[in-house]
């Protein structure tokens, strides 16, 4: 997606609206590349890139989110903007949906992955604790059940 031409730029300046429209967008086009980015990242598991994104993804979500609550409000000056404005703006919005669905699956799939991977490693440690009950060794060296060594040691215990 390109940017407003000058006309466009400068018509939307001469709007008071303008300004804002064009401020949504550039963050538009920061927060889809910011976006991309990310996805990016979680699929190559780079979560410290990942982690370096989220003040900034932050911040742009938090300014999108005003503007687009005060254009909101303004809906007889949004009908008077120009076309090839408008027409940018329905553009870089759908694009921006694109990017942001392809990011949500990208995050779900490292959630996935995540839950999986740290599903195999309670496996393994119950495993562990599991075995651990059920061989022990006496003071001989020799193995012996679970079951006769708590008697053993109920028994030392007892006497």
């Amino acid at each position: 997606m390109t940017s407003p031409s000058v006309n466009q730029t400068a018509a939307a300046l001469n709007a008071p609206i303008g300004t804002d429209v064009l401020r949504v967008l550039q963050i538009l086009e920061d927060f889809g590349g910011l976006l991309v980015k990310e996805t990016h990242a979680l699929k190559k598991s780079d979560f410290k890139t990942v982690d370096l994104l989220q003040a900034n993804k932050r911040s742009l979500a938090r300014e999108y989110q005003e503007l687009v609550s005060g254009l909101s409000t303004r809906k007889e000056e949004m009908g008077r903007i120009d076309t090839g404005l408008r027409n940018q703006l329905v553009q870089k919005r759908t694009g921006f949906t694109q990017i942001l669905n392809d990011n949500l699956r990208a995050l779900e799939a490292a959630k996935a992955s995540t839950a999986r991977l740290v599903g195999k490693i309670l496996d393994v440690a119950r495993k562990a604790v599991a075995d651990d009950h059920q061989t022990h060794y006496s003071s001989k060296g020799k193995s012996q059940s679970y079951k006769t060594s708590t008697r053993s040691l109920a028994v030392d215990t007892n006497l």
